[in-house]
């Protein structure tokens, strides 16, 4: 004689399997896009050309045969407003904007693709890194240049 599975136990079963694919799918979120320290990223790949506080005096500028932007002021030369997007796109470089001229620094979505890989959890966490830089400039500007 075949044995009938009560319907509870089977609905329970199916509720514990579902919190534990939330919990794993959470986890695998956490681990795709962590919290990034923008202060930190700049430091490590910023602050050799723009300098410690963004004022344009990296320890390489002397070498540059460029003049670079005091970063402190972006949203004073914008009409006082961040310009996030274009900052995040510069940042970013992995597409040449007219605008700004020839690309003279490092394409740090390429160089943090390098290091993450190519699935979507690794753009996730390049998409981290840059937003994460983006964001520091923005808390460090200044109000009159």
């Amino acid at each position: 004689m075949a044995r009938v599975l009560s319907p509870i136990p089977l609905a329970l079963a199916a509720v514990l399997l579902a919190g534990l694919a939330t919990s794993a799918a959470a986890a695998d979120s956490a681990e795709a896009t962590p919290a990034y320290d923008g202060a930190e990223l700049y430091a490590l790949n910023c602050a050799n050309c723009h300098g410690t506080y963004g004022e344009g005096d990296g320890r390489v500028t002397p070498a540059l045969s460029v003049v670079l932007l005091d970063l402190r002021y972006l949203a004073a030369r914008n009409e006082g407003e961040f310009p996030t997007e274009f900052v995040r796109d510069i940042i970013d470089g992995r597409e040449m904007r007219a605008a700004h001229g020839p690309q003279g620094m490092p394409v740090w979505g390429a160089e943090f693709a390098r290091g993450e890989g190519t699935s979507d959890a690794a753009e996730a966490r390049v998409a981290g890194k840059i937003d994460a830089l983006t964001a520091f400039l923005e808390a460090i500007q200044q109000d009159d240049e």
